[in-house]
């Protein structure tokens, strides 16, 4: 019976060692990761100046922007390594100027949300103008449904429900489908 007593202990402690060593190199790999205090300022002061220049109505700057591109290029991209860790400002992963114009189509579509929300069909009008003229290559022709809501809240009648119709039987897949469909055709 000792001698099964004095193995659960042994191993007891052989695994509260072990604990203590992954806590012990986890708090070492930390502190190594952790910025200065004026490196941390810095980086707390960065994405006010950015709001503070944009207004929160206007989406993110688009991908033509030369200034925002060379700010861009000029952070260093983190590798996937553990050991690849940098004081300072730096990407995850590369940022393109693909990723800015998805980040521009993503805000023009969420206040297109908030106008349909509001039940601003002019509103709607003029940000459906500024998504197609930024992003004609509207492959889930969002900006038609868009559209199509902004007839149905600026003039309600038969040739809006038409095309309303229209839209609900053709574009099957479209996020924008349930809107038209609670707006125009069930009157909500």
């Amino acid at each position: 019976m000792r001698s099964a007593r004095g193995r659960w202990l042994a191993a007891a402690l052989m695994l509260l060692g072990a604990a203590l060593y992954l806590v012990q190199r986890s708090r070492e790999s930390d502190a190594r990761g952790l910025p200065s205090s004026g490196q941390e300022a810095s980086r707390e002061e960065a994405p006010r100046e950015a709001a503070s220049r944009r207004r929160p109505s206007e989406p993110p700057v688009p991908a033509g922007d030369a200034a925002l591109a060379a700010a861009i290029d000029d952070l260093p991209v983190i590798g996937p390594s553990p050991d690849d860790r940098r004081d300072g400002p730096a990407h995850p992963h590369p940022i393109t100027p693909r990723h800015i114009e998805i980040q521009h189509e993503n805000g023009l579509i969420a206040m297109l949300n908030d106008a349909m929300s509001a039940r601003n069909g002019a509103r709607m009008r003029e940000l459906v103008h500024e998504y197609r003229r930024t992003h004609p290559r509207d492959t889930n022709q969002l900006q038609d449904g868009y559209e199509v809501i902004a007839d149905c809240l600026e003039a309600p009648g038969e040739a809006s429900r038409a095309a309303a119709e229209g839209y609900y039987a053709e574009h099957r897949a479209s996020t924008v489908r349930r809107f038209v469909r609670t707006i125009c055709l069930e009157g909500g």
